[in-house]
């Protein structure tokens, strides 16, 4: 079916008789894409949930963590660090978070079907701050600077005088990481399907006679 619309033909996506690669191949990536993430969630749940000194991280989930969040969360604390102490330590696992939100959020707002992405990272980076949280009291992790005086949490939970509730909050970041990243799969996979049944019609431009 062919429709002229202000010097276009809109052809309608039942006219068209794609080609197998070009209509079931976005779909596979996409598909691929997010069962690569849920086996990421699958790392970072069974790893994030305690630090066990000693006990090595999977590799994907460590190599990911030094050389993606790790940069972001001490530039963070550069960022940060002009407005006073507090937002100097918190800066880091503030904006480990922040990065990935606002990326969903530019992402969400021009409705892009790439919005559950970033939604996941926020969520995994939720996970991330939780661990260090929970190791605020006995503070074992292993820091840049290697004291455990620099340990971002363990003086945030001090100077607020919650240090007992340590384990509470990470509780409550760390499961709710796993609900933001479980959000996320499912809408990112739901996307891609209803992208895969609704294709966007085809403008093909009308020669001039």
């Amino acid at each position: 079916m062919r429709s002229q619309a202000r010097g276009v033909d809109v052809i309608s996506p039942e006219a068209l008789v794609p080609d197998p690669i070009e209509r079931y191949g976005p779909l596979a990536l996409r598909l691929l894409v997010y069962a690569w993430l849920s086996y990421f969630f699958y790392q970072a749940v069974t790893t994030f949930d305690e630090y066990v000194p000693g006990q090595y991280w999977p590799f994907m989930l460590s190599t990911f963590r030094m050389f993606t969040f790790l940069p972001i969360h001490e530039a963070g604390h550069l960022i940060f660090s002009f407005f006073g102490r507090t937002l100097l330590i918190l800066g880091g696992s503030f904006w480990q978070i922040a990065f990935p939100v606002l990326w969903f959020i530019i992402a969400a707002r021009q409705r892009s079907h790439v919005a559950p992405f970033p939604l996941f990272w926020a969520g995994e980076n939720i996970m991330d701050v939780s661990l260090y949280m929970r190791d605020a009291t006995l503070r074992q992790m292993p820091l840049l600077g290697g004291h455990k005086s620099g340990h971002d949490w363990h003086n945030l939970f001090t100077d607020w005088g919650i240090l007992d509730s340590a384990e509470t909050w990470a509780d409550v970041m760390f499961y709710l990481g796993i609900v933001i990243c479980l959000v996320a799969i499912c809408a990112g996979i739901v996307l891609a399907f209803r992208r895969f049944l609704n294709p966007v019609s085809i403008l093909v431009p009308i020669p001039e006679e």
